[in-house]
């Protein structure tokens, strides 16, 4: 699942612009002798093979299919915004970027197929941005056996971390498990004396990964978890039920993963069951793929006080209206015909992306080997970047299987549902970052 909606927005310290020299604020080794380098031995021989003119990157997306293509339309149009404004910046010099999106619905039975048609039909060099886990991981064997970059996967599964085994194989968020303890010790530092918490998941991987990395550590942290609810991933229905029986048990703290349009939904049940029962208020974490502030706006007065986590600021957040990384972001997205009242917050999902490969592109086209899949890959593992819509002390950073995740540094913030802001709650989190394995 893409956590999204945790890449809102931005404030920016360095001279990274998308809008004229992206990429300057973000460097790689571009496949020097000191830097981790792919291996190509097994690989076909265009892997090595120098790409010119035209660069032909690959994604698939749900632009079709219900809940999930509406939820994620916004990161498409964010993606396609950038690659159009890199484009006419002239931002990869001597290279245009083609992107082709096949919709996959959101359906991982779709996504094998759609991948062979963009390697087969359409001869994509490169991949970038693919929504979600099962997705994502359909097609990892292709990919890595094909010697083809998956880049950034809008996924934040851990699985995106094992470089031995899948080196052509990269996420862009930051992993389940690694947020998960952050919320962890959130609780911790709030209830030192123990607590009891319920968990909403959604019923799927997605679901199931911060629900076993939170049982996992509940035990150490001293949280008794006593009561746990799922939904489907399809199921558009109110959760009642399932609020009700987390409620009966007046949990002190809950953990909620829900997806999409679930999230403002879990909210107002909540609200619901509250209300219900005077004198109880459990403190609330949502994970970031409920992060949008747009998405809470939907529930109202039912998601004030809420807990979750970000990696950059929220460029839907109107006080942050004259921020000069927001207000360039902005005007880069609506002079390239993106609604003013549109979700900018998950559209910088799909901008971010479009920035990450473009400074992976730019690496690797000014390396030894030049321009290539096997460089692309190379560069893609040994990048440091500050992207536009990060926050300050945020960079994405990869040193191959020593540091394989990118984000790994994250901000708790408690939402108000008045000014439809978010809050600091401490300090930036950032114990995590540099680490081989995640918690």
């Amino acid at each position: 699942m893409a956590g999204a909606l945790l890449l809102a927005a931005c404030s920016s310290d360095d001279s990274s612009s998308p809008g004229t020299t992206a990429g300057d604020g973000g460097t790689t080794d571009g496949g020097s002798g000191e830097a981790w380098a792919v291996d190509t031995s097994d690989c076909p021989d265009d892997a090595t093979a120098p790409i010119e003119g035209t660069v032909k990157l690959g994604t698939t997306m749900p632009l079709s299919g219900g809940a999930a293509a509406a939820a994620f339309a916004p990161v498409a149009e964010g993606l396609r915004k950038f690659v159009d404004n890199a484009n006419a910046n002239d931002l990869l010099p001597g290279y245009t970027i083609e992107l082709i999106i096949e919709d996959d619905q959101y359906n991982a039975n779709l996504t094998t197929p759609a991948v062979e048609k963009l390697i087969d039909s359409t001869g994509v060099n490169l991949f970038s941005g693919m929504i979600g886990t099962p997705n994502n991981q359909a097609v990892r064997d292709l990919m890595n056996e094909e010697c083809y970059p998956q880049l950034f996967a809008l996924t934040e599964a851990p699985l995106w971390g094992d470089v031995e085994n899948y080196p052509w194989t990269m996420g862009e968020l930051p992993p389940y498990n690694t947020e998960t303890a952050v919320y962890v010790e959130n609780i911790q530092s709030e209830f030192p004396d123990g607590v009891t918490a319920g968990v909403f998941h959604v019923n799927s991987e997605f679901g199931d990964a911060y629900q076993e990395t939170f049982a996992e550590m509940a035990g150490d942290a001293n949280i008794e978890i006593v009561e746990e609810q799922t939904i489907e991933a399809a199921d558009s229905n109110p959760p009642t039920s399932q609020i009700n029986a987390i409620a009966a048990e007046e949990p002190e703290v809950i953990l909620a993963i829900p997806l999409g349009a679930q999230c403002p939904a879990f909210l107002s049940e909540l609200a619901n069951a509250k209300a219900a029962n005077p004198g109880w208020e459990p403190r609330v974490y949502i994970t970031s793929t409920c992060a949008s502030t747009l998405l809470l706006a939907l529930a109202g007065a039912a998601a004030d006080g809420i807990y979750t986590i970000v990696t950059a600021q929220d460029a839907n957040d109107p006080t942050l209206a004259d921020d000069p990384a927001v207000s360039e972001f902005r005007t880069n997205l609506t002079d390239l015909g993106f609604l003013a009242d549109g979700d900018f917050a998950t559209a910088g999902v799909g901008w971010t992306t479009g920035e990450l490969t473009l400074a992976v592109l730019q690496a690797a086209a000014a390396s030894d080997e030049g321009l290539t899949r096997a460089s692309i890959m190379t560069a893609a593992r040994n990048l440091d970047h500050h992207f536009l819509l990060a926050r300050e002390g945020v960079n994405f950073t990869t040193s191959g299987a020593d540091d394989p995740y990118g984000l790994e540094s994250m901000q708790v913030v408690q939402y108000d549902a008045d000014s439809k802001t978010y809050t600091d709650v401490g300090d930036l989190v950032t114990k995590f970052e540099g680490m081989t394995e995640q918690p």
